[in-house]
């Protein structure tokens, strides 16, 4: 009889406590999350989420230590727009965060499925999804611990797939991994965060504060309405002075007439000067709540945008072959990921070194096998007339070289004529 305890295939137990892990969803850089389901009485089964530091860095104390930071801060944010945390524990010296479990898909395949497949998001739809994310980052920014005092509170890593949208329509904030708390100590000049998506305070390694998470917030907001990221440079050597430089405020001027009201908005929130910026999230929000001509109406678009994009995420995971379909190996690139689940990054013990999210790669549909015939028909009847004129104007011109002519007699004067008269010519009479 074998006793020992079952393993999935990366060497995580089946089981950690009162929960089964069920499958992979996602991994970061030394964490994975699985589907899980917590045993109860009765066999009720509930799905839940869990996250799993990997067996490689289980004895990694300083991951240990952000583990048990975002494992506080989630206990403490109780928040419709934000994952919520159900159980921390540790089995073997191996801890792991349950939470939520959340059935839809990040920001991240929004954009790229919207992009894959001509999907352009309207105005009211992109300041709702901003307004949302205001609400659970308002939350985050004011939450207070146990004895009153407030947290002071910094996510520092809004980027597209740290955000998502279940089927309800509800766009939920993930991954406090690396926030900054009040019982949180760092060491100064620590560069924190992804480029492209952090601000330039968090660039130069200073202090950041709530307004730092705006700046992120709008960098998503301006890659929803153009479906392009703000800055495709991507490398900090190269981000790092055009923020300095105030390009993403440049940047976020220019979107498309359509996109006018939100440009102002986000010029606001890309000020390099944090004090520049949206006095906090809800201030922020209210803005964007603005620019939302009805909310029933638009919240049942969203509803219908995130189904529409599910059954696409899985119609393209269908079509490609099973040789084609890889792990996703990185949670802040989980476009091409089978949707369901809670694909979440995690934070990074090696930080400061940042790590830039990989360009989402865009599949363009083969061509039709039927070609229209009018494609091919026009082109040649074009081909076929002008051939025809052609020859005929050779033709033409061969026939008038060919016909003999007589010159004209030569006109003679009046003297010339007297000298010599011209012949009289009989008629000819038969």
């Amino acid at each position: 009889m074998n006793d020992q305890p079952e393993v999935l295939a990366d060497g995580t137990p089946a089981r950690l406590g009162r929960y089964r892990l069920v499958r992979p969803i996602s991994t970061g850089g030394m964490a994975r999350v699985f589907e899980g389901r917590r045993e109860s009485l009765a066999g009720v089964q509930p799905r839940v989420a869990i996250k799993v530091i990997l067996p490689h860095y289980a004895g990694n104390v300083p991951f240990q230590e952000l583990f048990v930071n975002e494992a506080r801060i989630g206990s403490i944010l109780q928040h419709q727009n934000v994952v919520q945390i159900q159980d921390f524990d540790c089995e073997d010296g191996r801890y792991y965060l349950v939470m939520e479990y959340v059935d839809g898909i990040t920001m991240r395949q929004v954009v790229s499925l919207s992009r894959r497949h001509g999907i352009p998001l309207s105005l009211d739809l992109v300041a709702e999804i901003g307004r949302q994310i205001c609400e659970g980052l308002g939350h985050a920014h004011t939450a207070h611990a146990d004895d009153g005092q407030p947290l002071n509170l910094v996510h520092r890593d809004i980027k597209p797939s740290n955000l998502m949208i279940n089927p309800q329509g509800i766009v939920k904030v993930l991954d406090f991994g690396i926030s900054k708390a009040l019982f949180r100590e760092e060491k100064d000049n620590a560069v924190r965060g992804t480029w492209g998506y952090m601000s330039p305070e968090q660039a130069d390694g200073e202090p950041a504060t709530a307004a730092a998470d705006l700046f992120g917030l709008a960098s998503v907001l301006y890659e929803l309405a153009s479906l392009a990221p703000l800055f495709p440079e991507k490398s900090g050597e190269k981000i790092h002075p055009l923020l300095a430089a105030d390009e993403a405020a440049r940047r976020g001027s220019r979107l498309g007439k359509e996109f006018r009201a939100l440009s102002r908005i986000l010029v606001r929130a890309f000020q390099r000067d944090p004090a520049a910026r949206f006095v906090d999230a809800d201030a922020m929000g209210r803005t964007l709540s603005d620019l939302v001509r009805d909310p029933v109406s638009t919240r049942d678009a969203l509803i219908r945008l995130q189904k529409r994009l599910v059954e696409l995420s899985k119609s393209d995971v269908q079509k490609r072959p099973a040789s084609a379909v890889k792990p996703v190996k990185d949670a802040s690139n989980t476009a091409d990921a089978p949707v369901g689940g809670l694909p979440v990054a995690i934070g990074d013990a090696r930080r400061p070194v940042p790590i830039p999210e990989p360009k989402a790669s865009i599949v363009k549909p083969a061509l039709p096998m039927v070609v229209d015939l009018r494609l091919v028909a026009v082109p040649l009847f074009f081909c076929v007339a002008v051939v025809v004129i052609a020859f005929t104007g050779w033709r033409l011109y061969q026939e008038q070289q060919d016909v003999s002519w007589t010159a004209p007699p030569a006109v003679q004067t009046v003297e010339e004529a007297k000298v010599n008269p011209a012949p009289d010519v009989a008629p000819n009479v038969p």
